[in-house]
Parts: structure tokens; sequence; C-alpha cells
């Protein structure tokens, strides 16, 4: 399952950086659930690939409180162009440890033009000790009031340095029910890339998600 663990990694870091930035009515809340549909490398760096079946579910709180797929955390800041806070996720420990580790770390999320973001993470894996990135520029577009497009180039080191580029396509089908794909490109870099076992160093993740948003 690690393949289905960095592919929901990538698509929860893509969603939550361009979730509406909204001031919330005091007590308030507001989430969704749903299933995601995917296809990745079966591992880091490999020819095998796979497809799996997972849940979604994300919710956030007026006090700025939040859980986003596999990551929580909290946003400390009330303005709605700058925002930060502490958040703990999942990563993948050094090659050969296996499994996944709980990552301590914080946030940044710069909303540079009303559709143009940047948005920084970064932690250490409680397991192996090391400093986890990420570094991503979001674009996002309207197509109209049911339809929108976003558009991401990122960099990172999880288990190794990787450079991807990804696009994401929302449909909302009603007002509760909202439709989901996005396919990302990844490329390994670095002394990732030549690490033993990698067999490719790029790759491409697919994804689609049925939401149910309450």
């Amino acid at each position: 399952m690690r393949a289905a663990v960095l592919l929901l990694l990538a698509v929860s870091c893509q969603a939550a950086a361009q979730s509406p930035v909204t001031l919330m009515p005091e007590g308030s809340s507001e989430g969704s659930a749903g299933l995601v549909y995917g296809e990745a490398w079966a591992r880091r760096g490999s020819n095998a690939r796979k497809a799996f079946v997972i849940p979604w579910f994300s919710m956030q709180w007026s006090n700025g409180a939040f859980v986003e797929g596999l990551s929580a955390g909290w946003k400390l800041s009330e303005e709605v162009h700058f925002q930060y806070g502490p958040v703990i996720g999942l990563s993948t420990p050094a090659q050969g440890a296996g499994g996944s580790q709980l990552t301590p770390g914080g946030f940044v999320l710069w909303r540079v033009l009303h559709n143009v973001e940047v948005a920084a993470q970064a932690g250490v894996g409680a397991r192996d000790g090391r400093v986890k990135a990420d570094l991503a520029l979001n674009w996002a577009y309207s197509i109209d009031a049911d339809h929108s497009l976003v558009l991401q180039a990122a960099a990172g080191n999880d288990e190794g340095w990787n450079h991807r580029l990804g696009a994401r396509w929302s449909w909302r089908l009603g007002r509760r029910h909202t439709l989901m794909s996005s396919v990302t490109g990844i490329r390994l870099a670095g002394s990732s890339a030549h690490a033993p076992g990698i067999e490719r160093r790029s790759s491409v993740a697919v994804s689609a998600a049925l939401l149910y948003r309450f």
C-alpha cells in the first residue's frame, strides 16, 4: 500500500493548497468524504504499477483546525492571503526501513494572487529523523460555476528528492457532490534517482474521486 499512501499524500497536498480560504462563522465546520480510485507505481522507482481504492475524508473548523486526507493541522493565522501553522502527516522512512511514519512539522500558504498560491511544508520523520520538505506553486482557473482546473509544479524530498507536475479537474455535480480527477507526473532527482532498486526515474499517477460535501 505504499504507492497508495504516496498518491493520497500528493492528492491531499494539492487539494489542501487549493481549498477555498474563507472566514467561517464561529462554531461552524465543513467537510467532505468519499472514495478515491488511483493507479501509481507499486513502489518508488518500480516498473510495476498498482491500482487501488481508498477512502477520503477532510474537515475544517472555524477555529482553524483541519484534517485533510492523511494530514491534520491548525491554521494559526486569520489572514486570508497568508496562513501558517503546525501540521502532522505521514511520510515514507529512509529507503529500506519500510512502512510509514508520523512526520510532525509546519506549513505556510501564501496566496500571491486570487488564483496563484505558494504552498510550503516541512517536518521531521519520527522514525528516521530526516527532514521532509515540499514546495508547490499552484494556479487555479474557474472554467464556470461548476468546473475548475488546478495546475501544480512542485518539488519535495519524502523518501528522496522528486519533481512533480500535476493537474486536477473538479466538476460539481450538485450542491453536495463533486467529481475530481487528477494526473501527476513524478520524476526522481538527485541521489534518489540512482538508489539501489530504482528501475525507472519517471512515472505518472492518476486518480478519480467522488466526494460528498457536508
